[in-house]
């Protein structure tokens, strides 16, 4: 349910960004380089965008209202989003192109910091008293944690999960609604309360209520493996499964054991739905590119459809599953054609349910950190730029209260700025922005080499479905994803090293 995050800033990158910024402006100070810029001065400002057309819809056409002298030049990025390796990819992109300013994904906006690569923002805030406590303190506290304690950028948006749940379904069975803040032991425990009816995993989209399947939790429309749900609720109890500093995996322990207990349980029971062989959301359907231009996608399928057809009480999901049902900024079209109807559309899926949401599930120890909060959509300033008061005027206007308030009427996003959160029409949107960051769990991730975390889950999901198929014990499972997740982190660790 979390993406890899990577690369937290060390001291030597805070001097050596220090020193950039007391040379990169003409030799000017770092409180007075990004300067000032007025409606009538001249200048330059190259843009990193995904695509040139939607820039100047978005932000371009607004911005060059308000400074008609300076020049705007827009280099798509949408190649370097779309790489194999993004991160790697957006680096040669910068080096080649030179923007002053760059639209970048959470990951590359880490290794770039990490590297040197993007203009510390502390100045600049100070020097125009730039109000960051409009902001939702989380956003700023995971820029600066991805940033190693300095901010290199801004996020006019983010996304986090929040638990929705069908209010007649728990209205039928007598089962108490969810509130705000539970852990996921009551969660579970609420799922475990509906008379669980295992359906098939291949939910048409044109056959939607076909079955009488019904779960108590069904998972995100992004799940890819049985895994995840487990990492998911052992990382919000602040349990780590591996350490890279230490050299270590650490998951046959007693704690991890009553989390993967639990889960597959509910697995076996089927009040917590399965991961259907071709994964979460993405059997058909409706696939909308991510915000960035990216790879990232928001997956509309058979995961989706339990929750929107009233086969599932409950699910863990984004905003995003708000505004399929028809709430939010924007009205995502969903209407699909009914089986065996000689055309038309129908009502889209979802329209009909009564639901609400509450925070996603936490644990009293993390005081409601979780790992399910990110940015896709981060502008940073390239540290070598030479024209830092146009690349800093830009960087205010998109993360700016006037775009917000616009963007507040027309984007699903969630804004960042908490004074123009999306009209949810009496759900509890709230819900979004009541998340702290999960630094431990940051930290583990920083510590791992490339490629581990996505080789461990693929592993450690085969022995929880093993353990779920009855072909083997819990106990069993853990030992298997101990030895073998040991294996894995030593071999990535040498690979690392030998780089």
């Amino acid at each position: 349910m979390r993406r890899k995050r990577r690369g937290l800033a060390t001291s030597l990158l805070a001097l050596s960004l220090t020193l950039t910024a007391c040379t990169s402006g003409g030799g000017k100070e770092a409180g007075s380089a990004f300067g000032s810029l007025d409606r009538e001065d001249k200048g330059t400002l190259k843009v990193g965008y995904f695509n040139e057309e939607a820039f100047y819809m978005q932000y371009g056409n607004a911005f060059q209202a308000m400074f008609p002298n300076v020049e705007l030049e827009v280099v798509s990025t949408e190649e370097a989003m779309s790489a194999d390796d993004p991160v790697a990819a957006m680096e040669s992109f910068i080096e080649e192109q030179q923007p002053d300013a760059v639209l970048l994904t959470e990951e590359q906006y880490a290794e770039l910091a990490k590297d040197g690569k993007l203009y510390d923002l502390d100045a600049a805030v100070k020097q125009d008293k730039f109000d960051l406590d409009s902001f939702l303190p989380s956003v700023i506290d995971l820029l600066k944690a991805r940033g190693g304690g300095k901010l290199y950028g801004l996020s006019p948006s983010f996304s986090s999960q929040a638990l929705y749940y069908n209010k007649d379904l728990f209205d039928k069975y007598g089962v108490p609604y969810p509130t705000d803040g539970m852990s996921w032991e009551e969660v579970l425990q609420l799922a475990a309360r509906f008379p669980a009816k295992k359906g098939s995993d291949n939910v048409s989209l044109d056959k939607v209520g076909a079955d009488d399947s019904l779960y108590g939790l069904s998972l995100p429309m992004q799940t890819r493996d049985s895994f995840e749900l487990i990492r998911e609720i052992g990382e919000a109890k602040g349990l780590l499964y591996a350490d890279g500093e230490a050299k270590t995996v650490s998951f046959d322990t007693p704690e991890w054991k009553a989390v993967v207990q639990s889960v597959v349980d509910g697995y076996k029971s089927g009040s917590i739905s399965t991961v259907s062989s071709q994964g979460g959301g993405g059997q058909g359907g409706l696939m909308i590119r991510g915000m960035g231009g990216g790879k990232s996608t928001f997956s509309f399928g058979p995961a989706t459809m339990r929750f929107m057809s009233g086969q599932a009480a409950m699910t863990v999901d984004g905003p995003m599953l708000m505004n399929m049902m028809g709430i939010g900024g924007v009205k995502i079209a969903t209407a699909t054609k009914a089986a065996g109807s000689s055309g038309g559309a129908v009502k889209a899926p979802g329209q009909d349910v009564n639901w609400d949401l509450v925070t996603i599930p936490t644990d009293p120890s993390q005081e409601g950190a979780t790992g399910s909060m990110s940015l896709d959509t981060i502008f940073a300033i390239n540290a070598s730029s030479e024209n830092l008061p146009a690349a800093w005027e830009f960087l205010k206007y998109a993360n700016g209260e006037q775009l917000a308030k616009t963007s507040s009427k027309s984007s699903p996003a969630l804004s960042a700025r908490t004074a123009y959160k999306n009209e949810a029409d009496g759900k509890n949107i709230d819900a979004f922005y009541n998340e702290k960051i999960n630094e431990q769990a940051l930290l583990q991730e920083d510590s791992l080499p490339a490629g581990f975390a996505q080789s461990f889950g693929n592993m450690a999901a085969d022995q929880i479905d093993q353990a779920v198929k009855g072909t083997q014990t819990v106990d069993e499972a853990l030992k298997a994803i101990q030895s073998q997740g040991q294996d894995l982190l030593t071999k990535a660790l040498a690979d690392e090293a030998a780089e």
